[in-house]
């Protein structure tokens, strides 16, 4: 079976960003030629990446192979695709699961619901996310000092926040729903809507989420926040998505209601002492 999804290019354009960084960090002693010329990471199996896909036929494949260099398992929510999301999904070495297509969110709780690792990953299949910051992403609550990490695209540089009308109102959107969340519960996130980040799997299943959309990013950063857990932010990059189409629309005025509502919620919870850590 062909695979098409070599039309992601994971790190393309980065050789000199990275060598000049590299070069500078060896100048002050920060590392040295052992740190470049060490094997590469291997994967953790504590960790699994759940991936909700529906028609992203293009990508799904090689995010899967990507994420596989980092975890342990990956599981892809296939959600009604009419094309071989499920097929390239599986052949690159996912465990596929199929929901009904009621969105992201049902997506993300029905995949939790079978995980077996102490971490979950959510990466998203259009190829936005690169899992080479899935480690990234987990070090704070592999070391006990988070329970929940978002990657922080306003630190970390993203490819979809600009350039047009729906950019502009992603980024204003976000940065007025953040700004919020950070008032009420007394925090300094900066990115409160990507949806790469990981987070220990019993905390997700303790946070009864509800929302079943794209809202979910937003429900699990209030719910962790309200109950006392603590969030992190690390820096990750977003990527302009390497095919498909978003399925989400800003011209719909169910999607602003929608956000509107479970921001209030999330604003309305009632906060919990803070937990204790171990």
């Amino acid at each position: 079976m062909d695979d098409p999804s070599d039309i992601i290019r994971f790190g393309e354009g980065e050789r000199l960003f990275v060598i000049r960084r590299a070069r500078r960090l060896l100048r002050q002693g920060r590392a040295g030629a052992d740190h470049f010329l060490s094997a590469e990471e291997q994967p953790d199996p504590g960790i699994t990446a759940v991936i909700p896909a529906r028609n992203e036929e293009l990508t799904v494949g090689l995010v899967v192979r990507e994420c596989l260099n980092y975890v342990g398992q990956v599981i892809v929510v296939e959600g009604g695709s009419t094309d071989r999301t499920a097929e390239y999904a599986a052949a690159a070495g996912a465990r596929v699961i199929r929901d009904e297509g009621l969105g992201k969110g049902a997506a993300l709780r029905l995949a939790v619901a079978q995980v077996t690792t102490p971490l979950c990953v959510f990466v998203d299949a259009d190829g936005s996310h690169d899992p080479i910051d899935i480690p990234l992403l987990a070090a704070p609550i592999q070391a006990g000092t988070a329970d929940h990490v978002t990657g922080s695209r306003l630190l970390g540089g993203s490819d979809e926040l600009h350039g047009g009308g729906d950019e502009f109102l992603r980024l204003a959107g976000s940065a007025f729903i953040t700004s919020l969340i950070n008032w009420r519960y007394g925090c300094h996130l900066s990115d409160s809507q990507n949806g790469f980040r990981a987070i220990r799997t019993d905390v997700f299943r303790q946070l009864d989420l509800r929302s079943r959309h794209t809202t979910i990013e937003m429900e699990m950063i209030t719910a962790t926040l309200a109950a006392g857990l603590v969030m992190g932010e690390v820096p990750t990059h977003e990527r302009r998505r390497a095919a498909g189409y978003s399925k989400i629309s800003l011209r719909n005025p169910g999607i602003w209601l929608a956000y509107g509502w479970h921001l209030l919620a999330g604003l309305c919870r009632r906060r919990s002492a803070p937990r204790p850590r171990a």
